[in-house]
């Protein structure tokens, strides 16, 4: 019982793991809905406000911000 306890954990962890790697968008923090972020279609328009060296080192200026970071709808 405890080793199939220890298998299902550790598949969990390399999954989660996986899942992270990938940088799965449903995980992406979502951008406030201002006139702005709604304005932006390109990552020009992001970098122009955010650099890229101080959101995380999983980032780079060839990223789709907007794939994403998708804006946050509701209140």
């Amino acid at each position: 019982m405890h080793r199939l306890l220890l298998i299902i954990l550790i598949v969990a962890a390399l999954l989660t793991v996986a899942a992270c790697g990938r940088r799965m968008a449903p995980f992406a923090p979502h951008r406030p809905n201002t006139d702005f972020h709604r304005e932006a279609h390109a990552n020009q328009a992001c970098l122009g406000c955010h650099e890229i060296k101080t959101l995380s080192s999983a980032h780079q200026a060839s990223d789709n911000c907007l794939q994403c970071h998708r804006i946050l709808q509701g209140d």
